[in-house]
């Protein structure tokens, strides 16, 4: 019996660090989302970490998304 390995398909974005990090790490926002749960998390007392992607993406790591 033949089996055929799956492709894996990597998907990656950079950060404002210059690392690069697998998509499935991280939630793309509007510019309106992102303002939104910058002052949502500043009432919370946390810091949401917004990334800009080099064609003027918005994101952020799914973790931060989770407070």
């Amino acid at each position: 019996m033949e089996t055929k390995d799956e492709e894996r398909k990597w998907h990656l974005v950079r950060n404002d660090n210059g690392e690069w990090i697998s998509d499935e790490n991280v939630v793309f926002l509007s510019k309106e989302e992102a303002r939104h749960l910058q002052i949502m998390a500043k009432l919370a007392g946390k810091k949401l970490s917004i990334q800009h992607g080099y064609d003027g993406e918005l994101w952020c790591y799914k973790h931060d998304m989770k407070y």
